[in-house]
């Protein structure tokens, strides 16, 4: 859950990430760093650049907090939470925080789209990763 690939993978393809001009995505997401990307809703229609900020990875809590903010987007506080039920089984949530001013219903309503079709997609990944 800490890699640019499997952001690729579960936001696909819904949502198209890539490098911000200049910059590259990094393979690991690194703490305390800020990454710059461009995305595109269903891999055409650009959204803009977003700053994602990686305020925490931290691999033994298994929490990834993230502040990003784009053009339409003051913030997007991110925080992710994968923790074991029990022996082989996880739960993963993301808890997410918006601020669009006067879009904020409107992209509440793409995120919980956007989120469902993440935990799909995570749902049909998890069995092979290990």
């Amino acid at each position: 859950m800490r890699t640019s690939a499997l952001l690729h993978n579960v936001a696909w393809p819904v949502v198209s990430i890539r490098p911000a001009r200049g910059e590259k995505l990094p393979d690991l997401w690194p703490p305390q760093e800020t990454i710059r990307c461009r995305s595109y809703l269903f891999g055409v229609i650009p959204l803009g650049t977003r700053s994602i900020h990686f305020e925490r990875v931290d691999s033994i809590e298994r929490e990834i907090q993230s502040r990003e903010t784009d053009p339409l987007i003051r913030h997007w506080d991110h925080l992710i939470r994968v923790r074991e039920s029990e022996p082989d089984v996880c739960v993963y949530s993301d808890d997410v925080t918006i601020e669009a001013g006067w879009l904020t219903p409107v992209v509440w309503l793409f995120a919980c789209f956007f989120y469902r079709h993440r935990q799909r997609r995570w749902r049909r990944l998890a069995p092979h990763l290990r």
